[in-house]
């Protein structure tokens, strides 16, 4: 089939045809952009991207509240041998809290204490078979949550970990919540 003049498109109709697909090639990935914008800036609330370094015996606002953290522990008594997995030791790590804002509901949600090491590995809380239950007013970080505090309250925070047995030297506290996120706190452990 050949062309004649007459079926040949013209020159203004090329030029629209080429500025769609330019146009295309902008409003493509602006859409993709504008319909995912919320996924991103939600999914930036549930992890923690931007450290913020605590040194050793200071405390630090976070959450609405002002976390110290106090000691990094093994625990060896009490347990039974041969209930914990080969070359691993429970760690306690603890934390005094004062209260600041008494709205720990909110303020606290998703509260995450995690250990990491030297490379970048981290470990959550873990139930430790055989380990004692924690002293009288000795508190995990969700069960602070629900406690009803009061401006100015102190409290002890703990959690627990199985972690191996050659990185723990190396561990430190980092601590992360949804009305904090991205922004996380990471811990030096004291001399």
């Amino acid at each position: 089939m050949t062309l004649t003049l007459d079926q040949t498109p013209d020159l203004s109709q090329r030029r629209w045809r080429r500025r769609s697909l330019w146009a295309l090639v902008l409003l493509v990935p602006l859409a993709l952009f504008v319909m995912s914008y919320s996924d991103v800036r939600e999914m930036g609330k549930s992890g923690n991207f931007l450290p913020v370094d605590v040194a050793a015996g200071q405390s630090a606002r976070y959450g609405g509240s002002d976390w110290q953290f106090i000691e990094l522990r093994t625990v060896s008594e009490g347990i039974k041998p041969g209930s914990l997995p080969q070359n691993a030791v429970p760690v306690i790590a603890r934390f005094i809290v004062e209260i600041g804002d008494p709205d720990l509901k909110n303020l606290w949600l998703m509260c995450s204490v995690r250990l990491v090491d030297a490379s970048g590995r981290s470990w959550s809380p873990a139930a430790v078979p055989g380990l004692p239950r924690p002293a009288e007013g000795i508190e995990t970080c969700t069960s602070t949550i629900f406690a009803g505090v009061s401006q100015g309250t102190r409290r002890v925070v703990e959690e627990t970990y199985l972690v191996p047995a050659n990185v723990v030297g190396e561990l430190r506290p980092t601590i992360g919540m949804r009305s904090e996120r991205p922004y996380y706190l990471r811990f030096a452990r004291p001399e």
